[in-house]
């Protein structure tokens, strides 16, 4: 019942006045409370984490309440098929055929196949270029399925770190359909985001000719979730589709049971909800969208929550996850439950750091810390391909 209450009130605020009220109160509350937070962080046991500075602390604070106002307003991403700031760099994927969609990725009829707008950095490659050396990333954005995109704002700290620091040469960051409340026609759910990211992963195989040997494949959080739904489509469709795996996988903070994120209990107990910025609004917002008309209940499905359902990958996976997040918890039990099931698993723990540090890293002070880990990504990889 208290869900169906707050849906409500969420609805109302997609529309003005209500949305800009909204938006004005919290901007206001926000700012009253700033002194506040000042004082409690100004010394280190009023911190969220016994080891983080003051800029982390204040950082890290400031942006729960961002995340938590975003998602109340559900503000929506923008995703033209236009080139923009990106130029040259970007490119629009159109949809393999449709026989490479089955399973729990075949066309419903709301969610068909459909052109997909990607990035590359740090330029782009062609059919004529030659790959043979290269280590080509697809990287697919974090954001809940709700945020987000490939493009240089939101992705290009994070992808900078992969070039720079963990062997990547190119990175192809595609920007999949978001999905969307009301669930309906055009809301995007599951499976519109992986139809979109196995498009971008057979564009570089069967267009560009890019031998699987040379992909990586790489997700973080939502993005991460997506990663692993498509190793395990792989796993189940790539012989008979003629689909070989990537030569390894980095899975950044995964989103690995978006079923637990809807909630609340289960959120606000969870010993690192203090140290976090992942809001339940936030983790809600997404997995009710993602799970469309279906229903919450569709969140249960092994192509969404793979938390207790391991499957054996071809893929050497390296799961990073910071001591100080919420899924925490999820991601060392899934990365030592894929272990057992015979896999090839590092889990990678950067202890003091919250959700998704390669995406925040610049923003909220761990600037460090995300370089840290891509240039363990980077030692893996060249171990790992060996």
């Amino acid at each position: 019942h208290s869900h169906l209450h707050s849906t409500a009130a969420m609805d109302i605020l997609r529309y003005q006045p209500f949305k800009g009220l909204y938006a004005l109160s919290a901007t206001v509350f926000e700012l009253l409370r700033l002194p506040l937070w000042f004082l409690k962080y100004i010394t280190p046991l009023g911190r969220q984490h016994a080891q983080w500075s003051f800029r982390q602390a204040f950082s890290v604070r400031l942006f729960f309440s961002v995340v938590h106002h975003i998602a109340r307003l559900q503000i929506k991403t923008p995703l033209p098929l236009t080139p923009g700031k990106e130029k040259e760099r970007f490119l629009v994927i159109a949809p393999p055929s449709d026989s490479y969609f089955i399973g729990p990725f075949a066309p419903t009829q709301d969610v068909k196949p459909v052109p997909t707008g990607a990035s590359w950095y740090p330029a782009p490659l062609t059919a004529s270029s030659d790959t043979a050396s290269l280590t080509v990333v697809l990287h697919l954005h974090g954001g809940a399925y709700v945020l987000g995109d490939g493009r240089t704002q939101a992705s290009g700290y994070f992808v900078s770190k992969l070039l720079k620091h963990a062997g990547a040469t190119h990175v192809l960051a595609p920007q999949y359909r978001l999905s969307s409340l009301p669930a309906g026609p055009g809301s995007n759910p599951f499976p519109a985001a992986v139809q979109d990211c196995l498009a971008a992963y057979l564009y570089l195989m069967k267009e560009l000719r890019i031998s699987p040997k040379n992909i990586v494949l790489s997700g973080d959080s939502a993005g991460a979730n997506a990663a692993i739904s498509l190793l395990r489509y792989i796993t189940e469709y790539g012989e008979k589709l003629d689909i070989p795996a990537p030569s390894a996988a980095w899975l950044w903070s995964p989103w690995v049971s978006p079923k637990s994120s809807i909630h609340r209990e289960q959120l606000h107990s969870n010993r690192n909800y203090g140290s976090d910025y992942l809001s339940y609004n936030f983790t809600a917002w997404g997995g009710y969208a993602y799970a469309g008309s279906a229903g919450p209940e569709f969140l249960e499905s092994e192509y969404i929550s793979h938390g207790g359902k391991p499957f054996r990958t071809h893929t050497p996976l390296w799961v990073n996850t910071g001591g100080a997040e919420v899924l925490y918890f999820d991601d060392c039990e899934w990365a030592n439950m894929m272990m057992k099931a015979g896999n090839d698993v590092t889990l990678d723990v950067e202890e003091k750091v919250p959700h998704d540090v390669l995406l925040v890293g610049a923003s909220l002070g761990f600037d460090a810390e995300a370089t840290a880990c891509a240039k363990r990504a980077g030692l893996w990889l060249k171990e790992a391909r060996k």
